[in-house]
């Protein structure tokens, strides 16, 4: 999802949701920004979570205190431009993934006299009505935003270097019937949420070697060939059919981009960028172009985990060295790095569905972390908990080598490969697998220190469901701050990296004291 007005998402809205706040008013089978965006606001209101948010604060970097068992976290309050530093017991990352820009190095960028916007980062004053319109980049994100910037500019001419896969977005507007049936008969809308999880899990073998995935893929490029060859105008066939297998980049569902090809005002550039002007472009192939506005729909830093922030764990350990000597970020079960005790991560390294809810794969994540790392800390089990680097080995080994037969090796560039080959983002297999993994807690493959003999005695005297509340909880702050960061909240909070960690703690530090 980027930030225009323009953005969406491909994923179901029944099931792109909380499992624990199901919203029976959506409009569309796939809701844009503004209806997602209004659930989450809702969803922070109902729970009474507003009050925990500190806004405008930005995490630098963190440092573990081996004599503390503690956590030092760096923090710049964005608004007074103060530094200060925080301790906490357990630091808990969640700034996502499609946080971070991907800001192209175009000689000659700082030329350009007129507005240049990234689609992460959009202004939202932004008026491109009867402008020229220069887009740079081919994914999702300029699909999302040029059939409707076309609408009003005098004239799009993008620029792609590379080719996807399109299909049709078939987009079901539900009738007050439909929402009263999921209102008044809950069951209803779990059993449809759980079909639309299970379909899409039955997909996933359309990324696989397999007989039966390479059939299905294959009948599914078929139809993705014949639906862009019926959409595009016949001058840009030979150019928009991919050379590689279908799933090897993120496969779009047309929101009505190929047909947006057929306008007078919009021209498709098979070059990629030599130099900015001050007044436009000049391609690779030498044209130079004047354009009033500039748009980078150039993506995010998806493989760079954790970069914009200086994390040292023990014995003062870089996590970005780390990372660097294994060749790109890994962690087990995408949640727990060696070396960085009572430190989690929601959406870490392969951990991304290959197609099914990012929303499913957090809200997973959220509920073992707490169970692994922050009710033993609070029940006093252990006051330090870090995972082994033999089990996050042995862990990274059978992920990379299932993925090694994988469509995301198969020859095309995309942001699921790092700059060392490896593919640091895709979990190799269905959702379903992935909640499976991580519904019990392998205590064989952490080291515990510390605590009290008398934890099972504390953890008995507390009642259950305050943890399903505290799971719920960290998981809608995790979501919020991730997307804050990637200012796809702009109208809700600052774009910021957001400090939840303490809210976490604080939370859980109740519950013991109950």
């Amino acid at each position: 999802m980027t930030d225009t007005e323009c953005s969406g998402c491909d994923i179901p809205s029944h099931l792109y949701s909380f499992s624990f706040n199901p919203n029976p008013n959506w409009s569309i089978e796939l809701c844009e920004q503004p209806e997602i965006l209004q659930y989450l606001n809702d969803t922070v209101d109902k729970f009474e979570l507003r009050p925990f948010f500190h806004l405008s604060i930005e995490c630098l970097g963190a440092k573990w205190h081996e004599d503390r068992n503690e956590w030092e976290v760096f923090l710049k309050d964005q608004e007074t431009k103060i530094s200060y530093s925080r301790f906490a017991t357990i630091l808990i990352s969640a700034v996502g993934a499609l946080s971070t820009p991907k800001t192209p190095d175009f000689p000659g960028m700082d030329k350009f006299r007129g507005p240049m916007v990234h689609t992460a980062q959009w202004d939202h004053s932004l008026n491109w009505e009867g402008k020229k319109v220069a887009v740079i980049g081919n994914g999702c994100s300029s699909a999302q935003a040029i059939p409707v910037m076309a609408e009003k500019a005098a004239k799009i001419t993008q620029y792609a270097r590379s080719r996807q896969w399109y299909l049709p977005r078939p987009n079901h507007a539900f009738t007050e019937a439909e929402k009263w049936s999921f209102r008044w008969i809950p069951l209803l809308q779990r059993w449809l949420r759980f079909r639309i999880f299970l379909d899409a899990d039955a997909d996933t073998k359309e990324y696989y070697s397999s007989k039966t995935g390479v059939r299905s893929r294959s009948v599914l490029e078929k139809k993705a060939e014949a639906y862009m060859l019926s959409k595009a105008p016949k001058k840009y066939h030979s150019f928009i059919i991919p050379d590689f297998p279908l799933g090897c980049k993120r496969r779009i569902f047309d929101p009505g981009y190929l047909d947006s090809l057929n306008k007078k005002n919009v021209e498709l550039i098979n070059q990629g960028i030599a130099e900015f002007t001050e007044t436009g472009l000049i391609d690779l192939s030498g044209k130079a172009a004047d354009f009033d506005i500039i748009v980078l729909a150039t993506g995010y830093q998806v493989t760079d985990f954790l970069q914009t922030m200086k994390i040292h764990g023990a014995n003062g350990i870089s996590l970005c060295q780390q990372w660097r000597e294994c060749r790109g970020a890994q962690a087990y079960l995408g949640t727990y790095v060696h070396n960085f005790p009572n430190f989690g991560i929601i959406y870490g390294p392969n951990t991304f569905p290959a197609n099914n809810s990012a929303l499913f794969s957090c809200q997973t994540q959220v509920s073992y972390a707490v169970r692994s790392l922050i009710k033993p800390i609070v029940d006093g089990r252990a006051d330090r908990i870090e995972v082994k680097q033999s089990a996050e080995d042995r862990e990274t080994n059978i992920i990379h080598t299932k993925l090694k037969s994988s469509v995301f090796f198969s020859g095309c560039s995309s942001w699921f490969i790092n700059e060392n080959g490896r593919n640091v983002t895709s979990w190799p297999g269905k959702a379903e697998e992935y909640w499976r993994r991580t519904l019990a807690v392998d205590w064989g493959a952490f080291n515990l220190t510390g605590g009290t003999k008398w934890w099972a005695v504390n953890s008995l005297s507390r009642e259950v469901s305050p943890w399903i509340h505290l799971e719920r909880d960290i998981l809608i702050l995790a979501v919020i701050t991730g997307l804050a960061k990637s200012r796809q909240l702009t109208q809700f909070v600052q774009p910021n990296i957001k400090w939840a960690g303490e809210v976490i703690l604080q939370n859980a530090t109740e519950l013991l004291h109950r």
